[in-house]
């Protein structure tokens, strides 16, 4: 199989992000892989820019945007949405800014909102899968709504999100968390997560099938497969609603 380090890569996240996604939705912070994604983003940009190491700037940048977005406590009357929306606003124009500078400026720009799938190697398989298993370990210790908990919290989500923009790209990190959490949401509460699990890695599957043998872009196909996949599970936990 030709996409056969696209399918693993897209594999490991499928069992990873279903996991993360159900406590973003839980706690309502929905924006907030979107902005951690971007700060990765603007830091693998700056990477590009001055010819130094992007995971290295990505991964500083991140862990500043993870002390910030702490302070603000899930219970908090401000909108917390709002505030990582902006953040992300901001941090989507240094990086374009950023990226304007550079020979070939559309080319990076694409490769950072879809990634490079079809280019991912085994050593970024390895990084995904080590850094997705600290992830969800991580996540454990992050129940309660206090600073030092926020903080693992977040760092739990970095840990996937920073390595997974330069596999898989924006767009596809920022589905693989969401998509098959809200399939499997259940009124006011997280569904199963196997149920979630499923559909991840059902959309997965068929999405890479689908570039491989329909010749489609691969990230842009997998996270068209998670909607057709969580799509009928989201309809009928929504029907039991009415």
């Amino acid at each position: 199989m030709f996409l056969l380090t696209s399918l693993i890569a897209c594999l490991i996240l499928a069992v990873v992000m279903p996991f993360l996604g159900r406590r973003v939705l839980e706690r309502r912070i929905v924006f907030v892989d979107l902005a951690l994604a971007q700060f990765a983003a603007t830091g693998y940009a700056i990477g590009l820019a001055t010819d130094t190491s992007g995971p290295l700037w990505a991964g500083s940048i991140t862990m500043m945007a993870v002390f910030c977005f702490a302070a603000l406590p899930y219970a908090s009357k401000l909108p917390k949405e709002a505030v990582m929306g902006a953040m992300y606003a901001v941090a989507a124009a240094a990086g374009m800014v950023i990226l304007t500078q550079l020979p070939h400026a559309e080319g990076h720009m694409t490769d950072l909102m879809f990634g490079s799938l079809l280019g991912a190697s085994w050593s970024d398989i390895m990084v995904l899968a080590g850094l997705g298993l600290l992830s969800v370990t991580v996540l454990k210790f992050a129940g309660d709504d206090s600073y030092k908990q926020r903080v693992i919290f977040y760092l739990a989500l970095a840990l996937t999100v920073v390595p997974a923009i330069h596999a898989v790209g924006i767009v596809l990190v920022f589905g693989m968390l969401l998509l098959p959490a809200l399939a499997a949401w259940n009124g006011e509460r997280n569904g199963s997560v196997w149920l979630a699990l499923l559909v991840s890695i059902a959309g997965a599957v068929l999405g890479i099938l689908a570039a491989e043998y329909l010749d489609l872009p691969p990230s842009s196909s997998v996270v068209m497969a998670l909607f057709v996949c969580g799509l009928p599970v989201f309809m009928w936990n929504v029907r039991k609603l009415m």
